[in-house]
């Protein structure tokens, strides 16, 4: 199982946020490079890099991503008010590796539709989910959509990959629920990462049981910045 370390970047710093909720931030450090450098000193492959200021629509941190993906030796895949074919190319240009898209799905499925023609393998669906239902704007709109279904819908259209968020757990160190990213595999067809809630190895455990039903990774968030999980550690269980 892929052990993927997430880096939030508000403001030009590492966060992370409880919930969602920009009124629970915390800043872990003021440097996401350093903070992107020691994962690689650790042996990290992939690392999930979210910018917060882009998802809630108040500017970017582009400047920083691009330092990070020139500076690490590390696989990046990158989400966050990704909602438009010229980020994509934008982001691919830097060098990202992969490129998560969330909202794009609901607000312009036909526009999503011709990225995913375009990068094929390169797009990760993301959908950040509060009970079975899919919120978008950084997690600000509930759509009433099941996640399911749209994980469904955008699976016909030549997606392979999903990082699928549980908002209730998300930034909380509560625990991870291996049976709902199972079903969400088995009803979809789809490998699908798991996010939210990781708080020790045991969780990283529990997930590795549901992995050959298409649970292929985990990020893991708080629990590392917090000291919950040893990385080292989590890389070498995974």
């Amino acid at each position: 199982m892929l052990i993927i370390p997430a880096i939030d970047i508000y403001d030009g710093k590492v966060v992370r946020l409880t919930k969602g909720k920009r009124e629970n931030v915390h800043v872990y450090s003021s440097s996401p490079l350093n903070t992107a450098k020691k994962f690689c000193s650790l042996g990290v492959k992939r690392i999930h890099i979210v910018d917060l200021n882009a998802a809630f629509g108040e500017g970017n941190n582009l400047n920083i991503l691009k330092d990070i993906v020139s500076s690490v030796d590390a696989e990046i895949e990158v989400g966050g008010g990704i909602r438009n074919l010229e980020m994509v190319e934008k982001l691919f240009s830097y060098g990202v590796n992969d490129i998560v898209i969330g909202t794009m799905m609901v607000k312009d499925l036909s526009g999503f539709e011709k990225i995913v023609s375009l990068y094929k393998d390169r797009i990760i669906a993301g959908v950040d989910v509060e009970g079975k239902y899919v919120r978008i704007s950084g997690w600000r709109e509930n759509t009433g959509t099941d996640c399911v279904e749209l994980l469904t819908k955008v699976k016909d259209m030549g997606i392979k990959k999903a990082i699928v968020t549980d908002i209730s757990r998300d930034g909380t160190l509560e625990g991870i629920n291996p049976l709902f990213y199972k079903e969400v595999a088995l009803k979809t067809g789809l490998s699908i990462i798991a996010s939210g809630g990781v708080s020790n190895l045991e969780d990283i455990k529990r997930l590795k049981e549901v992995e050959k039903f298409g649970v292929v990774g985990v990020i893991v968030g708080k629990a590392i910045y917090e000291g919950k999980i040893s990385l080292k550690e989590a890389l070498c269980s995974g």
